[in-house]
Order: structure tokens, then C-alpha cells, then sequence
């Protein structure tokens, strides 16, 4: 019965460890890009709020999302983010595209071809966290948060 007790709790301490594991992962892959991923946050608020202003600076703006969009590209991260990675890469080339158009209808599609990526990533991002914690520890939140 000792040696029992003892595999379940070496069984269980396995899967904890497992699932510290893949969330460091994953912490540790958005360190890595968190500040690419808010410098396109900031100049795509820019790009919405002082249309003026970015199309004055037309070239700085660009130039800055394609050195951001080529770090994205060259950061180093598991495969468990690549999707979430592409995703924000998409994103940015939209972005881009958007700073050179001139039509205004073609900016407007553009805008919400931007905020579908975006929120399409953080969908990504959010099905990761919970897949994950729901994979590897193999509990269930919905169940505590309903009791």
C-alpha cells in the first residue's frame, strides 16, 4: 500500500512539474516578443487616433514595423507560439499596408482586417493558456469555478 501512495504521489508530482514546465514556456516565449508586440500596438493606436501625423512620417512608421516584423521574425521561440507568432506577423504586414494606402475604403478594410488578426491572436493565445493548463495537468477550472 506504501509503494502505491508512493507512484501516485511521484505520478502526480510528474504532471505538476510537466505543467510548470509548459507555462514557463510559454512566459518565457513572450518575454521574448513582448516588446515588438507592443510597438505595434502603439503605432497602430497612433495610426488610429493622428491619421495626420502618420502620413506626414509615412517612411519612419514603416521602417520601424518592418525592423519590427523582422525581429518578430528572427526571435527564437518554441513551436508551441509559431502559430501565435505568424498571426502577429500578419498582422504587421496589414499594418504596413494600411500606412501606404491612400484610399479611404481601402484603409477602412484594412483597419478591420487588422482587428480581426488581432483579435484572432489573442484568441490564439488565450486557447493556449487554457488548452495547455487543461493538457498537461489534466484539471479542469470549469469545474472549481462552478462549485
Amino acid at each position: 500500500m506504501k509503494n502505491i501512495g508512493l507512484l501516485l504521489c511521484s505520478i502526480t508530482g510528474f504532471f505538476i512539474i510537466l505543467g510548470c514546465l509548459f507555462y514557463n514556456s510559454l512566459l518565457i516565449d513572450m518575454d521574448k516578443i513582448k516588446d515588438y508586440v507592443t510597438e505595434s500596438n502603439y503605432i497602430f493606436e497612433q495610426v488610429v487616433k493622428n491619421e495626420d501625423k502618420v502620413d506626414d512620417n509615412k517612411g519612419e512608421y514603416i521602417s520601424r514595423l518592418i525592423t519590427i516584423k523582422k525581429g518578430m521574425e528572427n526571435t527564437n521561440t518554441s513551436f508551441l507560439f509559431e502559430k501565435y507568432k505568424k498571426i502577429k506577423i500578419s498582422s504587421i504586414e496589414l499594418l504596413i499596408d494600411l500606412i501606404n494606402e491612400n484610399n479611404e475604403k481601402d484603409k477602412k478594410n484594412y483597419l478591420k482586417l487588422i482587428l480581426k488578426s488581432n483579435d484572432r491572436s489573442q484568441r490564439e493565445l488565450d486557447s493556449m493558456m487554457n488548452k495547455g493548463f487543461i493538457e498537461v495537468t489534466y484539471l479542469c477550472l470549469k469545474t472549481y469555478i462552478n462549485l
